[in-house]
């Protein structure tokens, strides 16, 4: 088969993205080499689906090098030059969707040949795109502050002293676009220790922070959102930095693109299962609003698709609130955004959940018993849900049958990460007890209790612990 590399990102183009490039494989300013070109329109040809047969070498040399002697040096030599035209076409498809970077090169370049006039008309453009932009985030500084520098490399090649404005400009642009991204990272690094359990080391935090506190920056949305995020990290047990957090970003909300609000949201959200996990139930309720908000400004939804994580985590947030006509209409309104390869598995399973939940346990096995197993995060979730809905109808046949089924699927399953096995092995093993009890074993139920409470992790574990409650 051809380069791995050179059919990888042919793979990625639409079929918009492959006309165009067809067009730069054309111009002679790219390329003059007509086996490129031929190399080129012979893969077109197999577009989209690149068959491992047909981009066999050999195959492909033969249309390339009609009626030349089999030479895959020659072949190598043009897959090379046909690759660097794709990477060319990549860099140039990300220069012309970045309008600040085109007149900042192409400002550099009039000011080097003292096009004075030009410059400047280019000058004023840009500066009018940037004011029209809507966000206020550290690309916004970082293309502001490359716009300053222009303006003064201008002035000072004018040795123009009188219009000094750009470096007090270019400085300060230079300052928010640092401590923008300073802040941003730290509390990326931040959330990562706190979830992963790993060190860094971030130079000049505290005097950074520090810096903020006795300086104003209320002009700037992104260093008083991304202080707060961080004060809500580091000092997580003080939930007035969370309600500042929600205040200044419901302010600011338009000041970001949704890509930036879905990581800025998503340490909101940490910070409120962390506080659940504490013990705080209230901030399940804020973790609903919150995904309602995500959902009502399209933040977590790209290109008319949301993700079934997103999907499934919703589901579950809101049925823990006993929110069943909310989440019946969130599932008939949204299913149609999900990949139509996970649809109907997400659709039937998030459907049977939501049975069980109004104790609909038949309607709810039904519906589960149609999910397809063909990820192993639905069939974890869906043994799960199957083995309690079993116990609540007091099933002990299928429920005695699923046990050993379970187990032998956690066992031998390659897929299942270690943390996986674990928790759901346990949860088999407590059910089992709790089934052995409410049979009629003799099995100390307080010891099975204290077991419950030691172990943790353990797959549904409000479930089980309420079910342990029950047959006191």
């Amino acid at each position: 088969m051809l380069s791995s590399k050179l059919i990888s990102i042919l793979k990625t183009f639409s079929a918009r993205e492959l006309n165009a490039f067809e067009k730069l494989v054309g111009s002679s300013f790219f390329n003059v080499n007509e086996d490129v070109s031929a190399l080129f329109f012979e893969l077109k040809r197999l577009f989209p689906e690149f068959d491992e047969k047909q981009t066999e070498k050999k195959s492909i040399y033969k249309k390339v090098f009609p009626g030349k002697r089999y030479n895959e040096q020659t072949l190598r030599y043009v897959m090379t030059d046909l690759t660097r035209l794709l990477e060319e076409f990549l860099v140039q498809k990300q220069f012309s969707e970045n309008e600040t970077l085109r007149k900042h090169l192409l400002m550099q370049s009039l000011n080097q040949r003292d096009l004075d006039k030009y410059f400047l008309q280019h000058m004023n453009d840009a500066y009018e795109v940037q004011k029209k932009s809507p966000y206020r985030d550290a690309l916004f500084y970082e293309r502001q502050a490359m716009l300053e520098e222009d303006s003064y490399s201008w002035t000072s090649r004018k040795d123009n002293h009188a219009i000094d404005s750009s470096l007090q400009s270019l400085v300060d642009n230079i300052d928010i676009h640092y401590l923008t991204k300073k802040l941003k990272y730290s509390c990326e690094i931040i959330n990562r220790m706190n979830v992963l359990k790993v060190q860094y080391n971030i130079s000049f935090l505290d005097n950074t922070l520090e810096f903020l506190k006795q300086n104003s920056f209320s002009h700037v949305p992104a260093i008083m959102v991304y202080f707060q995020v961080l004060l809500t990290l580091r000092e997580s047990e003080n939930e007035v930095h969370y309600r500042k957090l929600k205040t200044l970003l419901e302010e600011h909300i338009d000041k970001f693109p949704n890509a930036e609000l879905r990581d800025i949201y998503g340490f909101i959200q940490n910070y409120c299962i962390r506080q659940i996990n504490l013990g705080n139930n209230n901030y399940l309720r804020e973790l609903f609003e919150n995904y309602k908000i995500l959902l009502e400004k399209e933040i977590i939804i790209e290109d008319g698709s949301l993700a079934q994580f997103d999907f499934k985590n919703i589901v579950t947030i809101s049925l823990r609130l006993d929110e069943f006509k909310w989440t019946e209409k969130f599932i008939e309104k949204y299913s149609s955004m999900l990949s139509a390869d996970f649809r109907k598995n997400a659709i039937n399973y998030n459907l049977a959940r939501l049975h069980y939940s109004k104790k609909q346990y038949r309607d709810a096995l039904r519906l589960l018993l149609a999910v397809e197993f063909t990820d192993v995060y639905y069939h974890l979730d869906s043994k799960s849900l199957l083995l309690r809905i079993y116990y609540d109808l007091e099933d002990w046949e299928p429920l005695l049958s699923l046990f050993n089924t379970f187990k032998i699927y956690l066992k031998r399953n390659k897929l299942i990460s270690e943390y996986q096995r674990t928790t759901y092995t346990n949860l088999v093993k407590f059910v089992r007890k709790l089934t052995r009890i409410k049979m009629g074993s003799k099995l100390p139920l307080e010891k099975v209790k204290q077991e419950i409470e030691q172990v943790k992790q353990i797959a549904d574990l409000t479930w089980l612990q309420s079910k342990a409650e029950e047959l006191k």
